[in-house]
């Protein structure tokens, strides 16, 4: 058996360091990407704590982000990471 952690299961109050560098940055626009996005930003940080940013670009290259925040994306990672 394996867990599945979904993006409720990530923190009970909000407060997992990707989801408030989330909000620090202002990544959310129009939310559509969000939980994908925040999911794997938390599982490419619990697999490497401080990655570069060619690693989070890799990571996170299955992801699309219609409103293009992939900077702020970057940016809140970098945050949570530290």
């Amino acid at each position: 058996d394996q867990a599945i952690t979904t993006i409720e299961g990530l923190s009970d109050n909000g407060d997992h360091p990707v989801q408030q560098a989330w909000l620090a940055h202002d990544v959310a626009q129009c939310g559509y990407c969000q939980a994908g996005q925040i999911m794997n930003a938390a599982a490419l940080l619990a697999r490497n704590a401080s990655p570069s940013d060619a690693e989070i670009e890799a990571a996170m290259s299955g992801n699309i982000c219609r409103c293009a925040t992939y900077m702020r994306i970057r940016a809140a990672i970098k945050t949570a990471a530290t």
